[in-house]
C-alpha cells in the first residue's frame, strides 16, 4: 500500500480569491518538484456557490501557468476536511478562530497564509530553531507536516514579532490594486512553504 498524501488546506472566506490563488500556487509549484506527494485543498467559511474566481486573480502574472484554478469549484469549510488537513493555513487569525472554533485540536497545526511562510523563512535563515527530524523513514510524510506544524506552534510568539501582520487582506471587490497587494504579499510566503514542504518530502 503506498504511503497516504500529507494534505494542506488553505482556508479564506469566499474560496474564490486568498485561499484560491494560494491553493493553486502551491499544488502546482509541489507537483512539479515532489509529484504525487502532497495533495493541497482549500475552503471558504462563508461560500456563495454562485461566484468564481475573479477575473482579476485570473489577471495575475503568476496564475498564467496555474491551468487548474480556471477549473476551481469554491468549497464550504467542513470539519471533516479540517480533521484531515495535516497543515491549514487561513487567510487571516479571523479564519483561524473558525476553524479552532468548531475544532479545538487544530491549534497547533493552522496558522496563517503569512505566518507559516514567515517561519518557514526564519527556520531557513536561522531565525527560529530548525526542526529536527525522525529518522527517515520512521514517519510518513503526513506525520513528518504534523510534526513540523507543532514545532512551529512553539516558536510563534517569535514568528508574529517579525511580522507587521499575520493577516492577508480580501481584495474582493476593491480596486485591481488590491489582487496585485495580494499576489506581492502572498507569493513569497507560498515560496518559502514550498521550499519547506519539498526538503521535507525528498529527505526520505
Amino acid at each position: 500500500m503506498s504511503e497516504p498524501l500529507a494534505t494542506i488546506l488553505f482556508v479564506c472566506t469566499g474560496n474564490i480569491c486568498r485561499s484560491a490563488y494560494g491553493h493553486h500556487l502551491l499544488a502546482g509549484r509541489l507537483e512539479e518538484a515532489v509529484p504525487g506527494r502532497y495533495r493541497v485543498a482549500s475552503a471558504g467559511t462563508q461560500v456563495n456557490p454562485r461566484l468564481t474566481v475573479p477575473p482579476q486573480v485570473h489577471a495575475l502574472p503568476r496564475a498564467g501557468g496555474l491551468r487548474s484554478l480556471a477549473d476551481h469549484v469554491p468549497t464550504q469549510l467542513s470539519g471533516r476536511a479540517v480533521a484531515k488537513a495535516d497543515l491549514l493555513l487561513a487567510a487571516t487569525s479571523d479564519h483561524s478562530a473558525v476553524v479552532l472554533r468548531d475544532t479545538p485540536a487544530a491549534l497547533n497545526r493552522s496558522f496563517t497564509m503569512l505566518e507559516f511562510g514567515a517561519a518557514a523563512r526564519a527556520m531557513a535563515t536561522g531565525a527560529i530553531p530548525a526542526w529536527s527530524a525522525p529518522a527517515a523513514g520512521a514517519s510518513t510524510l503526513a506525520e513528518d507536516v504534523r510534526s513540523l506544524a507543532r514545532h512551529v506552534s512553539r516558536h510563534r510568539p517569535a514568528v508574529r514579532g517579525s511580522l507587521t501582520t499575520i493577516d492577508l487582506p480580501d481584495p474582493y471587490g476593491r480596486e485591481d490594486a488590491a489582487y496585485t497587494d495580494m499576489a506581492t504579499a502572498l507569493e513569497p510566503a507560498v515560496e518559502h512553504i514550498t521550499d519547506l514542504l519539498v526538503t521535507l518530502a525528498r529527505r526520505g
